[in-house]
């Protein structure tokens, strides 16, 4: 009997225009919230975010029946 097992560990960045530093600290915290909460409704897990006032870093675990195309777009 075959078993497969994808695990799919996606390190993504998102830089603001030019890096200009725009993402204030008190947003910083909702940003990320608001990025844990995208991923629970599309269906990957997000292990960790953060990140600076000119950059974020996700790191998520993307099902293998979702493209990584799909998983940033949204």
């Amino acid at each position: 009997m075959a078993h497969t097992y994808a695990s799919n560990i996606i390190h993504c960045i998102f830089s603001t225009k030019d890096r200009r530093p725009t993402i204030r600290g008190e947003k910083m915290a909702e940003l990320l919230a608001f990025f844990g909460s995208i991923a629970k409704g599309e269906g990957f897990e997000l292990i960790i975010a953060g990140g600076t006032a000119n950059h974020v870093h996700l790191l998520f675990v993307l099902p293998a029946t979702q493209s990584l195309a799909y998983a940033v777009k949204n």
